[in-house]
């Protein structure tokens, strides 16, 4: 079952003990997290099986991305501004 975290597409994922350690003894050897390794796994094989459609996909997160930082700085200015000034 997916859903949605933000603009994020939220999947999880239950794997089997045995199988689910040699995954997190891979991640660990690449020094990342294990869901950070899931997801360059899957995008890894999204852009080989979307060759011709992944860039554009890969611009348009960026693009989403940023619109993301923009609307947490802005937001955080505007906090700032509306708070009240201790005295």
């Amino acid at each position: 079952m997916s859903g949605t975290h933000g603009y994020r597409v939220y999947v999880q994922v239950l794997l089997e003990p045995f199988r689910g350690e040699l995954f997190s003894k891979e991640a660990q050897e690449a020094g990342v997290k294990p869901s950070a390794w899931m997801r360059q796994i899957i995008y890894n094989y999204l852009q080989e099986k979307y060759p011709d459609e992944y860039p554009e996909a890969e611009i348009k997160d960026a693009a989403k991305w940023q619109e993301a930082v923009k609307a947490r700085v802005e937001g955080r200015a505007l906090q700032k501004k509306l708070r009240p000034k201790a005295e």
